[in-house]
């Protein structure tokens, strides 16, 4: 996957939640996206793989993978931006 995409597509959810930010309160939004990503992870692994032999190791790689993305983000936005 290119990494313009990712982010292209992961700005677009970034966008969807900035917009219902505006009749939505931010922790609410916060658990939905973290319960729709979950939902949809779920459902991935189900139509990739399905065994449930492998459940633990693909829980194991999507908590491993979300920890490292959140970690990288509050790192960026802790730096100041430079004007």
């Amino acid at each position: 996957m290119q990494e313009e995409v990712f982010h292209e597509v992961s700005d677009e959810f970034i966008n969807l939640a900035n917009d219902l930010s505006d009749d939505w309160a931010t922790p609410l939004l916060s658990a939905a996206i973290m319960f729709a990503a979950a939902r949809f992870n779920a459902f991935n692994f189900q139509t990739m793989d399905g065994d449930e032999a492998n459940r633990e190791e693909a829980i194991r790689y999507y908590t491993e993978q979300y920890s490292k993305m959140l970690r990288e983000n509050m790192k960026e936005l802790a730096q100041p931006e430079i004007s």
